[in-house]
């Protein structure tokens, strides 16, 4: 019967994501020292919840994806493998890493002309250097801030 291969399939996959579940909460906490607790603490999911995961209770995606903001992705992968997935670290964007290093050096320089001690006020910054120095660093803030980890 046709249908039955699905379903043996489909079980397969549930009985293979739930192996994957418990793999990855054992050793979260034995290689990376993340105890239920200190999951329930930076996903906000509740401790009982996520006891009853650790339990084999399936959970939602949304759960998932809270997860993976603590828990590394090759320990999520646990689970996902069985349906021929994988989760990946978001790569920054290369051009906002670029410009937040340009501007890091722009700052660099300008606190560097100011300090020099042939610079007008010599190695004291002066109040007609400050203001550029403030803007390279609000530049530089700026271009970080958009950068992702």
């Amino acid at each position: 019967m046709p249908g039955s291969n699905i379903s043996s399939r489909t079980c397969e996959i549930a009985q293979a994501v739930e192996a994957g579940q418990l793999a990855m909460f054992r050793l979260a906490e034995r290689d990376h020292g993340l105890s239920l607790k200190i999951i329930q603490l930076d996903t906000g999911i509740p401790y009982g919840t996520l006891r009853s995961y650790v339990s084999g209770t399936a959970m939602p995606v949304s759960a998932l994806l809270k997860l993976a903001k603590v828990i590394p992705a090759h320990l999520i992968n646990l689970m996902l493998d069985p349906g021929g997935k994988a989760l990946t670290d978001a790569e920054p964007d290369e051009a906002d890493l670029d410009d937040a290093v340009i501007a890091g050096l722009e700052l660099a320089i300008k606190w560097a002309k100011a300090r020099h001690p042939r610079s007008s006020s010599g190695i004291a910054i002066d109040h007609t250097e400050r203001p550029d120095i403030e803007r390279a660093v609000a530049a530089a803030t700026a271009a970080v801030g958009r950068v992702q980890p």
